[in-house]
């Protein structure tokens, strides 16, 4: 596929139409359509019939005969009567970005969980854009509906319609029972102590490998994931159990985020991001070679503020420092730490940050467990390091280091608490 690239800047945009552009090409190559040439167009607002002016169509429709292009593709969401009227001017294939990031996304899904949000995602995007995929059917000489049991007076748009909402439906009871099922994990985690850090930053920022990084770091290489140097280059949220210096925390790798992300995407995608909303600390990773730095760490924040975690504890990685070498990075309020992947530095003091702020996964305590209750002594053997072991009369002693989560099985037969 070769494209055609179309976006209109207005006074409100927070990014500038280069940058967009290029994100937005960015986003076309990922599912290999080549992008020919572009077109941008400052106006006070998008044209409510046609998106773009009526000189700039033709000079669409010059550079698709120019570039032998078979697409373009509109940098913001069309409403169902611009993509209508533009689809008619140009002749060729008319998409829009939500409908490429929706597209991306379908062919990344690798999780039962992913292909049920983008699927939810995609139903709610093309529901109000029935009648136009109708149309577009229609002159091509095909239909796609093969119910026809409609009923008096029912269209086949119509018949189309129902069976999307069906659709939907039945989406959304199977990705609520998913979300009960992750709820009961994250509450298990939470009972079980087990402290949660949550990786995010804008796609392609990096988050993979930090996470790969710092398995590594552990020598726990046999546990990373997928990274690739690719926008969207997972969608699935892995978690990762580390254990180092008697403390243990669950890291949690995210997808990613990007500028005028679908806002079904994103709700469709709430439980999937729900690790974050439940998080106890957040490690903010971003590219810190990125020219649009400050507008990628805005995209970012207002995502975590629709999760409702602002509140959560937050380190800004600025990921990719060997490129700018900037000592200036920084984010007002919040700690920061310059790191790299790429040669790993600051991996040692990226650990300890997180080590400090999880708290500790174990505690010492000094243990008397009767002869009779064997089984105690067995677990503390099993699972636990004993600093010191010794036979007296009524049970065997322990000074030992125990697991939170374990300890409360423990208590009674805890010397100070036998004291008190």
């Amino acid at each position: 596929m070769k494209a055609i690239l179309v976006a209109v800047t207005t006074t409100y945009d927070i990014y500038d139409v280069e940058y967009s552009l290029a994100e937005l090409k960015n986003l076309a190559e990922a599912i290999d359509i080549s992008c020919v040439y572009q077109i941008s167009q400052k106006l006070t607002s998008p044209n409510s019939k046609t998106y773009i002016g009526k000189g700039k169509l033709s000079e669409i429709i010059i550079a698709i005969k120019a570039y032998d292009a078979n697409m373009v593709i509109f940098n913001d969401e069309l409403t169902p009567s611009q993509m209508r009227n533009v689809s008619e001017e140009l002749k060729v294939e008319c998409i829009d970005r939500s409908y490429l990031i929706l597209k991306i996304f379908e062919q990344r899904a690798q999780t039962k969980e992913s292909s049920l949000e983008i699927k939810l995602a995609k139903n709610l995007y093309l529901l109000p854009r029935v009648s136009l995929l109708r149309e577009k059917e229609s002159r091509m000489g095909g239909t796609s509906g093969s119910l026809s049991n409609r009923g008096a007076g029912e269209t086949q748009t119509d018949l189309d319609k129902r069976h999307i909402l069906s659709e939907i439906n039945h989406l959304k009871k199977e990705l609520e029972a998913l979300r009960k099922m992750k709820e009961a994990q994250v509450e298990k985690r939470k009972r079980n102590e087990i402290p949660i850090v949550a990786l995010v930053g804008y796609t392609n920022a990096g988050k993979s490998s930090t996470m790969n990084s710092i398995l590594e770091y552990i020598n726990q290489k046999d546990k990373q994931v997928l990274e690739k140097d690719q926008l969207f280059a997972t969608l699935s949220t892995y978690n990762r159990k580390i254990t180092y210096d008697k403390k243990e925390f669950i890291l949690v790798d995210t997808i990613g985020f990007v500028s005028k992300l679908p806002h079904n995407l994103v709700n469709s995608f709430y439980q999937t991001l729900t690790e974050v909303k439940h998080a106890d600390y957040i490690i903010h990773v971003i590219d810190s070679s990125s020219p649009y730095i400050n507008q990628q760490i805005n995209v970012v924040m207002n995502v975590l503020a629709s999760l409702e975690a602002t509140n959560i504890p937050t380190l800004f990685l600025f990921n990719k420092w060997d490129a700018t070498m900037d000592e200036s990075l920084h984010v007002l309020g919040y700690e920061s730490l310059t790191f790299s992947n790429k040669t790993k530095l600051h991996i040692k003091e990226l650990f300890e940050d997180i080590l400090s702020h999880i708290g500790p996964s174990t505690i010492r305590a000094k243990l008397l467990i009767p002869y009779k209750e064997g089984k105690y002594s067995h677990i503390l053997e099993e699972t636990c390091y004993i600093y010191l072991k010794e036979y007296q009369t009524y049970g065997t002693y322990y000074d030992v280091e125990i697991p939170i989560k374990q300890y409360a099985q423990f208590k009674d037969y805890d010397l100070e608490n036998m004291i008190q």
